[in-house]
């Protein structure tokens, strides 16, 4: 039997709606599954998540490469596929979560994790880190609301007011993105922002992340 390693991968030749959330197209490669090798075949993909359980996927797409993870391999309709010449080795799985990146016209990029974090739950300030200027002037209005019922049942409606703004944070983010012009780029996995970001330095060097610094300019002579 022989040891050599795999030499083709997955095509995704159409797109469903569930490759469409995580912001796949058409010709996009699967080239690893979970860190490992993977042999290009689609019976092997789905058996794969029989467990139902995520999974890491590593895609290619011009020349560059991210994970995303996914519940489901019905993406859309995979053909086997030679895989390219210079795709990277497998990476590592360990401790990713999916993050949601949006761009606008002007270039710039946001991001937000698919899944609301838990410091979503201290509302007040995840909305003023996310800049959900309208979500925060309705939830200091329900939360005004709540002091004349009484402690008792103040504290339960406010427990309920944060617990709807915490499971609500990641639409409320895209609504508001939304308005403001920004559109889903991808689905990239990673273990952290901070890594997030340095992927996107890879991935589309061209855009800029909303909330960076602005570069310094030169000094004068």
């Amino acid at each position: 039997m022989s040891d050599d390693p795999p030499r083709s991968c997955l095509r995704l030749d159409s797109v469903a709606a569930p490759g469409r959330a995580l912001g796949l197209r058409a010709g996009d490669l699967l080239l690893h599954l979970d860190g490992q090798p993977f042999d290009g075949e689609i019976k092997t993909l789905q058996a794969r998540f029989r467990d139902g359980a995520e999974h890491a996927l590593c895609l290619w797409r011009a020349g560059e490469t991210w994970q995303v993870l996914s519940r489901t391999p019905a993406l859309g309709r995979w053909r086997s596929a030679p895989l390219p010449e210079g795709a990277p080795g497998a990476p590592l799985p360990e401790g990713l979560r999916n993050w949601e990146v949006m761009v606008d016209a002007a270039g710039r990029y946001d991001v937000q994790p698919c899944r609301a974090s838990w410091a979503a739950l201290l509302v007040p300030l995840h909305l003023i880190q996310m800049r959900l200027w309208g979500a925060l002037a309705l939830w200091a209005a329900l939360s005004a609301l709540c002091l004349p019922l009484g402690w008792i049942a103040g504290a339960g409606v406010q427990a309920l007011v944060w617990l709807y703004f915490w499971r609500a944070a990641p639409s409320l983010v895209r609504a508001d993105r939304a308005a403001r012009g920004y559109r889903l780029w991808r689905i990239v996995a990673a273990r952290g922002e901070g890594a997030l970001h340095r992927q996107m330095a890879s991935l589309a060097p061209a855009l800029r992340f909303v909330h960076a610094r602005p570069a310094p300019g030169p000094q004068a002579g």
